[in-house]
């Protein structure tokens, strides 16, 4: 098998094989379990950054040769183009939607993850709700949030348009899984899009597969307004 995705458990790397199962592609999958919470040695061998998801594709397209690569948006962008026959993405001749395409799929990781980011670490930090860095990634986080929920009643079903994009890929993964590591709760009525959003995904095939590969079977994604915090070691 050429194509070899590498998944920390509880990780972004989920994106990565769920990826694969929309495109239905056939690729070998490796597990890496947390030590105790951060990336293990084994990530770290395989490339420079230490972090996941990385994949290996030991005959590239592109160069016939061995290809590491590392960074969700870079692995997505390489497996549409090599794999994918540029499925789940948009290009110019798609007009509107490739603008859209362009703002959420690059949105995702430049916008919506740091905002959640900011949040855990100011409640690290402290657990006053005063506190001007609280205050600010509170507002920080609740901006990215009214944005993807004024989009998502734009378009009544995923980021731009009816059908789940690369842009849905990259996004997914905050509005579930990452709240395991800071537990925010969306309000059932100001958040509506969004739960109906993340309600939407998990029910899609593909989706459902790739987080049993990526979790094992007892693991239920974090799809509710409420989110329990991870607990590490597990």
């Amino acid at each position: 098998m050429p194509l070899t995705i590498h998944h920390l458990g509880r990780s972004q790397s989920e994106r990565i094989v769920w990826l694969a199962e929309e495109l239905g592609i056939k690729y070998d999958f490796v597990f890496h379990k947390r030590d105790p919470i951060f990336s293990p040695q084994s990530i770290k061998d395989l490339h420079p950054s230490g972090t996941a998801p990385v994949i290996e594709d030991d005959n590239s397209p592109f160069t016939k040769t061995k290809v590491v690569l590392a960074e969700s948006g870079a692995i997505i962008d390489y497996i549409i183009a090599a794999y994918g026959e540029g499925h789940l993405a948009r290009t110019p001749k798609d007009g509107e939607e490739y603008i859209h395409f362009l703002e959420w799929y690059h949105w995702a990781n430049a916008s919506l993850q740091p905002a959640l980011f900011r949040v855990l670490m100011t409640r690290r930090l402290t657990n006053d709700p005063e506190a001007m860095h609280v205050k600010m990634g509170n507002a920080k986080l609740e901006c990215a949030l009214s944005m993807i929920e004024a989009r998502l009643g734009e378009t009544g079903a995923y980021l731009v348009g009816n059908d789940v994009t690369a842009a849905d890929i990259m996004a997914i993964c905050t509005l579930t899984t990452m709240r395991g590591f800071c537990p925010i709760e969306f309000d059932e009525l100001k958040h509506k899009n969004i739960l109906a959003y993340v309600k939407r995904v998990g029910e899609r095939p593909a989706y459902q597969k790739a987080m049993k590969i990526c979790e094992g079977e007892d693991f239920v994604p974090i799809l509710g307004a409420k989110a329990e915090q991870f607990v590490f070691p597990y």
